[in-house]
Parts: C-alpha cells; structure tokens; sequence
C-alpha cells in the first residue's frame, strides 16, 4: 500500500487500473481485423452507441490489415484516405486488401473499407525497406509537460460533461491532456492551434503495425477541432454541416503510442466551405515521428 493511501483508496485506484486495462484491451481487438483469407478482413466498432463510426478507427483498422499482407522488412511511412460515407456503429466493417505492387524496396497496398456493398473509406499505403539519407526536422514547441496537466477524461467528469456514447478523448483507453483546453461546449473564437500529450493508459505489444494503428487512431481527434475554433464554432451548430473529406499521414521513424507523444494541430486555411488543418507528433525527447494532415467540408446548409 502507498504511503498516505487508506484500504479503501488503493481498491478504487486497482478497480480504476482493471477497466483501463479493460477498455484497452477491447480498443486493440477492435483495431486488430481478423481474416485474411484473400486478403478480406472483418472488425468490429469501438463505440456502437454513438452517432457514427470515429475515422480514425476506419484508418487505424486499414493499417493494420495492410500490414497484414506487407513482408516484416517493409516499414509503413505514408498514408492517405477518404472519407466517403459515413459508417454505422453497430455494423460490422469489411476491409478489402489489394496489393498494388512490391517492388524491390518499396510496396504499395490499396485498402477499401466497406458496410454493406458500399466503400466507407479507400485507403492508399506506401511501406519501404528501411535506408539511411541526410536528417532534418523541425524543432518541438516549448509546453508544459503532461504530468501538469490535467485529461480531457478528468475535466469531463468534473464538469458532468461525459458523453458515454463517443468516448474518443475521454475514455479509459486513451490519456489525452490538452495544453490549453477548450470548453467544447462552449467554444469562443481563439488562434487556430491546439497542443496534446497522447498516449494509451496502458502497456502496448512490441509491435511497429500496433503503434501506428494507434497513432492513426489519436491523428483523428482535433484536426477538425481546430479549424471550428477559429470562428467559436461546435460540431453541433444548426445550419453548419461538418464532415471528414480526407486524411494523411507520414511516419518518420519508430515510436511507441504508449509513451506521451505531442500532437501540435494547426489550422492552414479555411474556405470555400472547407478548413484543412495540419499536425505533428513528437515524442517527449523532442524527436518528431509523424506528421498529418486532414482536410473536413465546413459549410452553411
């Protein structure tokens, strides 16, 4: 028992630890499609209550069975999607695999992922023999480290703000701090940025496809954010219709999603009834191992 902590305290901490691991666990069957055969995989849904599939689950699921058909040598850099329709949650997803080409060091897949006989997302993915070239990044931004921060999970529950149904930034899978938060239900106009420590609340597979399915799966939740904060706006607001278009994302070198990585997001342009926003992910130590950006349709019905 720690020190200063009563019987009934540490009960609560251990039963708090098991539905993390819990939760956790069912986020990494969720982003594991089984099959194979033929190269068609099938999976499941995070959140079958909410409203809609979360992309960044459809993205991280397409990793993962691209993965499945690459030889271990390939290493996965690039990804580029979009969002066609959206899925229903309490429908299974079909992801069909075509192997477009293995060259001598590169290979390319092509992934679609489908309800029904109708594509939600087709997804292009490039992997590449690991090789050596010149290095250069761009430096991390100086914030707060996240152990002074509090979790989007923390500042929901004591605002009684806790949707149960679409727990993407407030689950107990995922531990997300966001440097400067957002009242999102109340959102007022601010500059285009958001900065946020991720990472998974529990230990991970030594497993490169594990960690970027779950990289995949955190790009998705403020790029769009970013973009309606410019003008105070929520998802929610009668007459305005907000929607993923596409998603992009280049991996850099390794990582791991269960070590706090930093997820800068910046809004690039919005108009024309579209807002493309920008991220890139560091690792605590300063190194930048991936980069994203995404594209939404944000337009007056």
């Amino acid at each position: 028992m720690a020190i200063g902590m009563t019987p009934q305290i540490c009960i609560i901490a251990a039963r708090r630890q098991q539905k993390c691991r819990f939760m956790l666990e069912q986020l990494l069957r969720v982003l594991s499609p089984e099959g194979g055969n033929n190269d068609l995989f099938t999976a499941g849904n995070m959140h079958p209550d909410a409203v809609r599939v979360y992309g960044g689950q459809v993205l991280a699921q397409c990793i993962a069975s691209a993965v499945a058909t690459v030889p271990e040598d390939r290493v996965l850099h690039s990804q580029h999607a979009y969002f066609l329709r959206p899925g229903d949650p309490a429908r299974p997803i079909t992801l069909e695999v075509e192997r477009a080409r293995d060259g001598l060091s590169f290979s390319s897949r092509r992934v679609v992922a489908l309800q029904g006989d109708k594509p939600i997302l087709v997804s292009s993915l490039s992997f590449q023999v690991p090789s050596r070239g010149d290095d250069f990044q761009i430096a991390m931004p100086d914030v707060p480290p996240p152990q002074s921060l509090p979790s989007e999970r923390q500042l929901s529950l004591e605002a009684g703000k806790l949707d149960e149904s679409f727990m993407i930034t407030t689950g107990e899978d995922l531990d997300i701090r966001v440097v400067e938060p957002v009242d999102w239900d109340n959102p007022v106009p601010r500059d285009p940025k958001l900065q946020a420590w991720m990472k998974t609340t529990g230990r991970l597979p030594d497993d490169r496809g594990v960690h970027q399915s779950l990289l995949a799966y955190m790009s998705d939740a403020f790029l769009i954010d970013v973009c309606l904060i410019v003008h105070g706006r929520h998802f929610a607001d009668a007459g305005f219709q907000v929607a993923s278009l596409d998603h992009a994302l280049w991996f850099h070198e390794d990582f791991r999603a269960d070590e706090w990585l930093l997820h800068t997001v910046e809004a690039d342009r919005i108009g024309g009834g579209r807002g493309l926003a920008r991220g890139h992910f560091y690792t605590q130590e300063g190194k930048l191992v991936a980069t994203t950006m995404q594209q939404a349709v944000m337009r007056f019905r």
